[in-house]
């Protein structure tokens, strides 16, 4: 073979010589290294140590590099190993590798090693030592997935772990799973990193009533915040949910708010359960009871003649008193003999109710009052049964309380832009004028120049809008004392802007707060009038 090459290679040497200097070297073939019967064969593939592979039964499983299964032991909380005697590990034999190397989707970083009490190494992944199971004899084998409920197939893609421990309270009490003092180990889920979840004995089904609106206790009980992924066989998918928390996302499990304690400082701690006394923030579990229906205090019930109405728990009904503009209460002294007012501390609301439409005032009297919407909340002491609605449209003022107002109808003092007060002939004068409002309590005007169902005002590219702007409003409900044929839209550029008898309608952009009623002074009173049941119709 080298006789060979020597004689290519002179070839070559004379053609070159041969050639002139304008000539392109002649190009030499390299020989097929894999022609060479003495060349090397290709390297070995580098195969990792810990293989990322695909199970039809469990998905992504973490494997050795034989393709032989690894598993967790959910007993091991605390970055040790609770398999130690010899019967376990005969059983379960530890998995130990000097380095590392993985598979694509594993993140080395993920991997550690321990020091076994017995004097071996052994590896570990996020914190959970790793093992083989002795009957898993050919690769791909799971036979030691969910033994005794605590043998799991190592998975990389698990958000929770279920897991078996001697409760330990921040007390340093041995604690049973009724929360009796005692030692033994007690099943409950973790997260992955074997952090405790916790649920709070006063919480309802998908209620928590812990968390401060401003997260100012969150500290303390964090809310566990989990996109869920996988989780150990043992456990049902379909007993995990989700709840809105004042904007931020909670797990929930069998209807149970699930909390981290702040005092657990390191992985497998589970004080929390002595906090304040045993029992009040439990471990949750497979025995866990699906979390009570909340006791609703403020229902969405259904009146033959009214639609959808607000009642309390008892399903009395609540009103709203269309005089409290401000977000204040204007019924004081013998109003509320007739209209006692409604408050709820922690509300418990029918699906379809928005808990962030309710909110706390603090009365003029010292009490508390719960608002919808801005406006609070009354009931009528002449209703005496559940459904009653006696109080309905009482005086012009008094409103059954409605989820489905587009519209209010209010009456209050007129106070223009220039601080005047006004009456309802746009005369200078003390006295409370009937309008219509939105439910947000923003008031409502018509424009003098406008003829019936013709707006006049706005420019075609709305560059005057934010003076007057239009009220598109999707018309819903009325309250009883407006009829709701007074009401239809016109199409003003492209927009949608809504009517009443035949008037566009209009905000003033310089009524910055719930109940301005500015614009009536603007520019000259009665330019720019509020609308109410003896508006006169555009002709």
């Amino acid at each position: 073979m080298k006789n060979i090459f020597l004689l290519l290679f002179i070839s070559v040497f004379l053609l070159q010589s041969c050639s002139s200097d304008d000539s392109p070297a002649p190009v030499v073939p390299i020989p097929d290294q894999m022609d060479d019967p003495d060349s090397d064969p290709d390297p070995d593939p580098i195969v990792s140590s810990v293989k990322l592979a695909d199970n039809a039964t469990f998905g992504k499983i973490l494997t050795d590099s034989d393709d032989m299964t690894l598993y967790f032991f959910s007993l091991d909380t605390k970055d040790t190993s609770e398999c130690t005697s010899a019967g376990c590990l005969g059983a379960w034999p530890i998995y130990y590798e000097e380095t590392i190397t993985v598979d694509t989707g594993l993140d080395a970083s993920d991997f550690a090693t321990i020091d076994r009490a017995d004097g071996e190494k052994q590896t570990t992944y996020k914190g959970w030592p790793l093992y083989y199971f002795a009957n898993d004899t050919a690769a791909g084998d799971t036979n030691g997935d969910d033994v005794n409920n605590v043998w799991y197939v190592a998975k990389p893609d698990y958000s929770l772990m279920y897991v078996s421990a001697q409760l330990v309270g921040s007390d340093g009490v041995n604690y049973l799973g009724d929360y009796t003092e005692g030692d033994g180990a007690t099943p409950y889920i973790v997260d992955i990193e074997g952090n405790t979840l916790y649920a709070f004995a006063p919480d309802k089904k998908d209620t928590n009533t812990y968390t401060e609106p401003d997260f100012s206790n969150d500290p303390v009980w964090p809310i566990v915040e989990i996109t869920l992924d996988k989780i150990p066989s043992v456990l049902n998918a379909d007993d995990f949910g989700t709840i809105d928390v004042f904007g931020r996302t909670q797990l929930t499990y069998k209807g149970w708010p699930l909390y981290y304690f702040g005092g657990d400082s390191v992985r497998g701690d589970n004080k929390g359960v002595s906090v304040p006394t045993p029992g009040v923030w439990p471990i949750v579990n497979v025995d866990t009871p699906m979390a009570p229906e909340p006791e609703l205090n403020v229902k969405l019930a259904e009146d033959g003649t009214l639609g959808k109405i607000l009642t309390d728990a008892d399903g009395m009904s609540l009103y709203i008193f269309s005089r409290d503009t401000k977000d204040t209460s204007e019924c004081a002294g013998g109003c509320l003999s007739a209209w006692p007012i409604f408050y709820q501390e922690d509300l418990a609301l029918d699906p379809g109710l928005e808990g962030s439409d309710f909110a706390t005032i603090d009365r003029a009297d010292g009490s508390k009052q719960t608002t919808y919407k801005g406006w609070p909340l009354y009931y009528y002491a002449n209703d005496v049964a559940s459904g009653d609605t006696n109080g309905d449209n009482a005086n012009n003022v008094w409103f059954i309380a409605k989820p489905d107002y587009s519209l209010m109808y209010v009456r209050a003092q007129l106070v223009g832009n220039d601080g005047n007060n006004y009456l309802d002939d746009y005369s200078l004068g003390d006295g409370e004028t009937f309008y219509i409002t939105d439910i947000e309590g923003r008031t409502l005007y018509g424009f003098i120049p406008d003829t019936k169902d013709t707006n006049t005002y706005t420019q075609s590219d709305f560059s005057n809008n934010a003076v007057w702007p239009i009220a598109e409003i999707t018309l819903d409900k009325v309250p009883s004392i407006l009829d709701a044929a007074d009401f239809e839209s016109i199409e003003v550029f492209g927009r949608t802007q809504l009517t009443y008898k035949g008037w566009p309608m209009y905000y003033f952009g310089q009524d910055q707060i719930r109940g301005d009623n500015k614009g009536v002074s603007v520019p000259s009173p009665g330019i720019w009038p509020i609308l109410n049941a003896d508006t006169i119709p555009l002709e």
